[in-house]
């Protein structure tokens, strides 16, 4: 057998809204565990005063400053060498088309360029848009996306459409932890990675219901071949909970 493929997906710190005892355990982990392959699920930068509605209001009138740099810091505290594009990363790619400002859509281009510019540097060697189809990541029976359903059944429902038979699938967006086991044929499963940012600081997430089944986490795994294991790693209480150490057992054949 050859040597696994390490890795750990994580995602949503929304900029200047990190949590940062989440992110301090992530980096913690990803010195740990060592893993080869590091997928940034989306969602990096929080982007308020770009969402669909923002206009006279607290959260259109905010500066990006802060968000922005917030979320190149984190991009250099964990390096991510695979980065998904987010529904609120997406926000700056839809203005560009949208707005009728140039100024803005000027903004907007400047700031996806700023974006994938702060990626690639921290060591992204792949960039993917926040597209249904383009936005899928495969790391052998593995599969990687930001998210694209809502609800409670969101895991099942990406797991049966973009995992492979047998495979995995590892989703961002949703905030949630959760594991489905796959009723497809051969079987596989579907892991919700979390989140890595406040939920009382999003003001705009505190009305909904679903806002209440958020959970800081985030993914981890191995590949070899088309055998995988996914995990999940997150907080217990005040503190973080971890297994790092890999052990492979074959059984003699009999």
């Amino acid at each position: 057998m050859s040597t696994p493929t390490r890795f750990v997906a994580f995602g949503d710190n929304h900029g200047d809204m990190a949590d940062e005892n989440a992110v301090e355990a992530l980096v913690e982990f990803i010195k740990d565990y060592k893993p080869t392959v590091r997928v940034h699920l989306g969602d990096c930068f929080d982007f308020r005063s770009l969402r669909r509605g923002a206009g006279q209001d607290a959260e259109g009138a905010e500066s990006l400053i802060s968000d922005i740099e917030a979320g190149e810091a984190f991009l250099e505290r964990t390096k991510p060498t695979v980065y998904l594009m987010g529904n609120h990363e997406h926000r700056a790619q839809a203005l560009q088309h949208t707005s009728g400002s140039a100024l803005v859509r000027d903004y907007c281009a400047d700031l996806e360029a700023r974006i994938k510019t702060a990626a690639k540097s921290c060591g992204a060697k792949t960039i993917l848009p926040y597209h249904a189809e383009k936005g899928v990541y495969r790391l052998g029976q593995v599969a990687f996306i930001h998210g694209y359903a809502h609800g409670l059944n969101a895991t099942a429902e990406q797991g049966k459409h973009y995992a492979d038979r047998g495979g995995a699938l590892i989703h961002g967006h949703t905030h949630t932890l959760a594991q489905v086991n796959l009723t497809k044929a051969e079987g596989g499963a579907a892991f919700s990675a979390g989140c890595l940012c406040q939920k009382d600081a999003m003001a705009y997430a505190s009305h909904r219901l679903a806002t209440s089944r958020w959970g800081s986490g985030f993914a981890a795994g191995w590949v070899d071949g088309k055998d995988w294991k996914v995990w999940l790693v997150h907080r217990v209480g005040s503190r973080w909970v971890w297994t790092t150490d890999l052990k492979v057992f074959t059984p003699k054949a009999r």
